[in-house]
């Protein structure tokens, strides 16, 4: 979320101090919480500046070229587990992002999202080959 700007912060200071109206009403014209309005007065009461302390926090890794590229992996490969579609990103685009960031990149996009590997409904698994092997090794 992007930082209100100081010109919004003076004016719901100097709102309210022009007694326009209570916390709640001035919160309501402006918009904002009247969290923000008590933060904002102890803020300025206290003396200290009210240009927001943050930028509104990291740019976002996956852009919309990356967007289309996870949508053409998930067309070709409709059963690419997550690990899978970040290998794609970390070849085509050079980008390091988890599991996690694909996964909510497919549900921005409304994709299906596969979390592990399938396996072919007639493979036996590995330890029923083990116990197989050993059965006719004792007979």
């Amino acid at each position: 979320m992007k930082a209100y700007s100081l010109d919004t912060r003076c004016m719901v200071i100097n709102a309210y101090e022009a007694g326009d109206g209570t916390i709640a009403e001035v919160a309501d014209h402006f918009g904002v919480g009247t969290a923000f309005v008590k933060k904002m007065l102890r803020v300025h009461r206290a003396g200290e500046s009210l240009a927001p302390r943050h930028g509104g926090g990291a740019a976002p890794k996956l852009d919309e070229r990356a967007y289309e590229q996870l949508r053409a992996a998930v067309k070709t490969r409709p059963d690419a587990t997550l690990g899978e579609l970040q290998a794609v990103l970390r070849r085509r685009r050079q980008l390091v992002v988890s599991e996690a960031t694909v996964c909510r990149a497919l549900q921005r996009l409304r994709l299906p999202r596969k979390k592990r590997v399938s396996v072919p409904a007639n493979a036996t698994p590995v330890s029923a080959r083990r116990s197989a092997a050993k059965w006719q090794r004792g007979t």
